[in-house]
């Protein structure tokens, strides 16, 4: 496909690509929308903002820790740990090399720890044993970030049972240097798949891609410390983090609604209906 000459017929075929990605199974994201830019790959650009991929982990060898690996922490083909702060695997060039990639200013920094710290706190005690990473990176006026987790069930849970849960918050913080105010825009992703095999050849499929957002305008001049904007950050994160979890847990219980819709069918079916009809309604 040709690139298109104008902005409009940009945002045309961005918005009928969002479209066609809403309509798709949300567990074959990744692969609909590499194949979609390799029809036109005008529009990698333009669907970055709007489209997650799902997220991958990685070890980060120097803390032992592993860490979320996406486009947010991503320079080449390397990641950047939150942890260390070093980038997995090491750049193929050495330490010179490593050193001219991207990383947060010492400010940026010191609120990334803080912030991993608390969300490696929060996910632990939620979502008992998930893996979280925040990432944050500086704008003109502000900075941005982005507070990732990733939770997968264990294969060595239940073998007939899959499930992922990947929640993608992107926050900005723009600091204006004429204004006393601080916008904090916020944007919420969840991706779940789950998976339930059954007897003989019985499955049960549930996959929902849901976004949310939310905005905040904080004075400054009230701030005492940067544990406040801390606590702010939070704050908004999860009062955007609530209203989408309410829309997931809609869906779950859409599902456990069909799956005992299916056995009590069953159940009469097999021991309420005579042999004879049973015959005449297959």
């Amino acid at each position: 496909m040709e690139s298109p000459e104008s902005p409009e017929e940009c945002h045309r075929q961005t918005a009928a690509a969002l479209g066609l990605l809403q309509r798709l199974p949300p567990q074959d994201l990744e692969t609909d929308l590499d194949a979609l830019i390799k029809i036109a790959p005008h529009l990698e650009h333009s669907l970055a903002p709007y489209v997650t991929r799902p997220l991958k982990v990685k070890l980060d060898p120097e803390q032992n820790r592993y860490f979320v690996a996406c486009d947010y922490n991503c320079d080449g083909s390397t990641h950047r740990s939150p942890w260390s702060g070093r980038y997995c695997p090491s750049a193929e060039l050495g330490e010179a090399e490593d050193e001219r990639l991207f990383r947060p200013s010492e400010r940026l920094r010191r609120l990334e720890e803080t912030f991993n710290e608390v969300f490696d706190a929060y996910t632990t005690s939620y979502y008992e044993g998930s893996v979280s990473s925040v990432y944050l990176w500086d704008l003109d006026e502000g900075f941005a970030g982005a507070f990732l987790v990733h939770k997968e069930l264990s294969k060595a849970t239940s073998s007939d049972r899959k499930g992922v849960w990947d929640a993608v918050h992107v926050i900005e913080v723009k600091e204006s240097a004429n204004s006393h105010f601080s916008e904090y825009k916020l944007s919420s992703t969840v991706l779940v798949h789950l998976e339930v095999a059954g007897q003989s050849a019985d499955q049960t499929e549930l996959a929902a891609h849901v976004t949310r957002q939310a905005e905040s305008r904080v004075d400054r001049r009230k701030k005492g410390s940067e544990d406040l904007l801390v606590l702010l950050l939070l704050v908004l994160l999860f009062c955007c983090w609530f209203c989408v979890r309410q829309i997931i847990i809609l869906l779950l219980l859409v599902l456990l609604l069909t799956v005992a819709c299916s056995f009590l069918c069953y159940f009469v079916v097999s021991f309420y209906i005579p042999s004879s009809c049973k015959r005449t309604l297959w």
